[in-house]
């Protein structure tokens, strides 16, 4: 049976949260809804994500293939399109250098894919979490080196892998990095190095994923060869950017959300590729698939096998065409989804078992022997939204201690991770997610820095969260026409979350628990009445004691329930009204 973590005792941390409700001029509110056609209420979601003329609003209400920005661009992608161009007039070999998560997945697929249109030999290789770890590994060298290949180009990875990089470099095999992970202060001494992240990048967008980065690359090849006239076949590929961009949790903007937008439609498309459909039926996803559900659904089957086993089979789901081989491979996901799920359970409950709830430090540093390496990533982004703090979790073989960290919007980690150095075997990642390398023997040492650099870098009031509430409104602006007009902001993400509203002063009309946790309530203000639903919210209404009027937090949404519509309130919080 799987082991359940008792969290009842850590639901005081979710409850804790600063409302946070951002105002706007109205005169300036109603001047851009005349201007741009939309609500007032719109026109506030569009200011809190920095959206305030008319043209962006275009722009970002009507994502556009046609605004792709120039790859050339981005550093040295010049010199990785001639080196690719030569590649291709030597009839060479290549070798796709990729990572075991999600977005190294599909960054290699498309790679692998999108090069055999030039009749290439290519070959590719995904490490091994546990015996290779993160980023070029000798193996994937010695790998590329025994297919004969000319050339290596990573894909989401290289660029901490400078010893690697000059490793194939001495058997005469050339290296172009495309990653998008912050850059060591020395880059790796490759033919090119291309990273939006890069201290002298001119590229507009900083915020690309590693498949963003592997796409861009193929954009500026296609461009810079007889495929330039045949751009739609770089459409082909958004799927996979699409499912890379989402699970890499980077910002849904700008490029990114182009990136969306359009590889979901690929992806709800009937006529998608053999792996993604093969993928929707394992997971018993029969409507159209949004951001949020592809991320819960789709994404940890992706990654179940590179965090559990090998997961080099997961490039070939999205390369097959054979949809027998894609539904065996679908299967074999599904069991190693479901033996992490397991195996996550049993590693979050012992972490929880070595808290104290109201001690607790500025950073979270755990260890164990006991830990599975490939599943303390999940468990710490976990911790690090019961308590709000950076967490960092290590699992401990022999005398090395591998770990991974995840943060909180407030605190850079990659730069706090860079100031202990020297207690490090290794390290790579960004602000909000790192791995990390070191022996066990510095564990307490690193403990006691970091916390030392937390408390110097936030206050407490940067550990509690906020509720970040996009507009105070009335039940009586809640109706069909702004949940439509709030489905243009979709597909939602990160920097560009689902909007919430708050609303005061509302009268409980009844309430009762469905399901195991879920609080249904019905509520009114005025003459206006809504049915609400509070998922996992069972204890909510405890807290609130006997107060006669409440505020809440929520998301409009539609229920289609037996062949009726109505409109349904999906609360995110409430409180007693003051």
């Amino acid at each position: 049976m799987t082991a359940r973590p008792n969290v009842q005792k850590f639901l005081i941390y979710s409850m804790n949260r600063n409302w946070q409700v951002n105002k706007t001029n109205p005169e300036f509110l109603e001047y851009l809804s005349n201007k741009a056609s939309i609500s007032p209420i719109l026109a506030q979601i569009l200011v809190n994500r920095g959206i305030k003329d008319t043209d962006s609003i275009k722009d970002f209400l009507n994502p556009s293939l046609d605004n792709f920005h120039d790859p050339f661009l981005l550093p040295d992608m010049d010199k990785a399109v001639e080196r690719l161009r030569l590649a291709v007039k030597r009839d060479e070999t290549l070798f796709i250098h990729g990572d075991y998560d999600a977005d190294g997945i599909t960054s290699t697929a498309l790679l692998v894919s999108a090069l055999k249109k030039y009749k290439l030999k290519t070959f590719y290789h995904i490490p091994n979490r546990i015996k290779e770890g993160y980023g070029i590994s000798n193996i994937g060298i010695d790998k590329a080196k025994a297919c004969g290949a000319n050339l290596i180009i990573t894909a989401d990875c290289g660029i901490s892998s400078e010893g690697e990089i000059l490793t194939a470099l001495s058997m005469g095999i050339d290296v172009i990095v495309t990653d998008h992970h912050e850059p060591p202060d020395k880059l790796p001494d490759a033919i090119a190095v291309i990273d939006p992240h890069r201290k002298d990048s001119e590229y507009p967008f900083k915020y690309l994923a590693g498949v963003g980065v592997a796409f861009k690359l193929i954009q500026a090849l296609f461009q810079s060869t007889e495929r330039k006239t045949q751009s739609t076949e770089l459409n082909e590929y958004l799927d996979l950017v699409a499912i890379g961009t989402i699970a890499d949790s980077v910002s849904l903007t700008d490029e990114n959300r182009i990136f969306a937008t359009f590889g979901l439609q690929e992806i709800n498309n009937e006529s998608c590729r053999a792996g993604i459909k093969a993928l929707k039926k394992a997971a018993v996803i029969e409507k159209n698939i949004s951001s949020g559900q592809l991320s819960f659904t789709i994404v940890p089957r992706i990654n179940a096998a590179g965090r559990l086993d090998d997961a080099g089979e997961v490039v070939e789901l999205f390369l097959t065409q054979d949809e027998e081989k894609a539904s065996a491979i679908a299967g074999l996901l599904e069991q190693q989804n479901r033996k992490r799920q397991k195996i996550e359970g049993e590693v979050l409950k012992s972490a929880l078992d070595m808290i104290t709830p109201h001690q607790l430090d500025n950073a979270i540093v755990l260890s164990s022997h006991d830990w599975h390496p490939g599943v303390i990533g999940i468990v710490a982004s976990r911790i690090a939204d019961m308590f709000y703090r950076p967490v960092f979790l290590f699992s401990v073989k022999d005398s090395i201690a591998k770990g991974s960290a995840r943060s909180i919007q407030s605190f850079h980690l990659y730069d706090a991770i860079a100031e202990c150095s020297d207690l490090l075997l290794g390290f790579g990642g960004h602000r909000q997610a790192a791995g990390l390398r070191m022996t066990v023997d510095n564990l307490q040492t690193f403990k006691e820095q970091m916390n030392s650099i937390v408390e110097k870098a936030l206050h407490a009031d940067d550990m509690i969260p906020t509720l970040e509430i996009d507009a105070a409104v009335n039940f009586s602006d809640m109706n069909f026409n702004l949940v439509n007009e709030l489905s243009l902001l979709e597909p939602f993400g990160d920097s560009n979350r689902e909007p919430v509203f708050g609303a005061k002063n509302i009268k409980i009309v009844n309430h009762r628990i469905v399901g195991n946790n879920h609080l249904k309530m019905y509520l009114t203000q005025g003459n206006m009445n809504f049915d609400t639903i509070g998922f996992s919210m069972a204890d909510k209404l405890s807290k609130i004691g006997n107060a006669s009027a409440l505020d809440i937090a929520f998301v409009p949404s539609i229920n289609d329930w037996n062949g009726a519509r109505n409109l349904q309130l999906n609360l995110k919080a409430i409180r007693p009204s003051s």
